[in-house]
């Protein structure tokens, strides 16, 4: 009921949370339209418009380069996005921006995936977030991040720059029932609004990436089980 005033000198675009979790009654977490092709050649294409997250919606658009066999792939997404209503229905508040990012995805082998982010945040930032994630053979995933922008230590607040862990496991793992789910969870030790990135669901280097290369390869045993 005693939600924190965030004393953020960027516009609140994380650290307003405790006011979304105050939120009373029926609430819209996500509700999206999402198109997904491929445009020929080795590339793909996504567009979706709705409510995102719970803090943002709009509308959004993403392309990626990859070769079935090749553990390169690069991808562009940006995204026109307004910061939603606190009661999470359907309202607006009047922050809106542009945000995207360029992406760089190179598997290293061993189950070692490394990712690199360059482009604008949500509280209207630029900079950069380098990933590495390894992923088991029973399909967990652990991986950690840092995200360095143009924003000053003094102005991100108490952490200097956006850090964490992210954790990702097959639901089959829970539930028993074999699917193609997954439930996920990242670990920040602060959350700021510096390096800020939209949660978007259904982004395509994950999906395009579960039929290619090492994916199929890593997969093949179970073909003689």
């Amino acid at each position: 009921d005693e939600a924190r005033i965030s004393g953020s000198e960027l516009e609140q675009v994380r650290t307003n949370a405790p006011r979304y979790d105050q939120a009373d009654g029926v609430r819209l977490s996500r509700l999206t339209a999402s198109y997904s092709a491929k445009l020929g050649g080795n590339f793909y294409g996504r567009a979706n418009v709705g409510y995102f997250e719970r803090m943002f919606g709009g509308v959004a658009a993403e392309v990626l380069w990859k070769p079935a066999l090749s553990r390169l792939a690069v991808g562009t997404e940006l995204a026109y996005v307004g910061q939603r209503d606190f009661d999470q229905r359907f309202d607006f508040q009047d922050y809106s921006t542009f945000t995207g990012h360029m992406s760089a995805y190179y598997e290293l082998g061993n189950g070692f995936i490394t990712q690199l982010d360059v482009g604008r945040y949500l509280a209207g930032d630029n900079g950069a977030t380098i990933t590495i994630t390894r992923e088991f053979e029973n399909g967990w995933r652990v991986g950690a991040f840092a995200t360095f922008t143009d924003v000053s230590a003094d102005d991100f607040g108490e952490g200097s720059f956006d850090k964490g862990i992210r954790i990702s496991i097959p639901i089959q793992d829970i539930t028993g029932v074999p699917g193609l789910g997954r439930a996920s969870r990242t670990i920040r030790p602060i959350l700021r609004d510096g390096g800020a990135r939209l949660n978007m669901d259904g982004r395509l280097y994950e999906r395009v990436r579960a039929g290619h290369g090492e994916a199929i390869f890593a997969d093949w045993s179970r073909v003689w089980r």
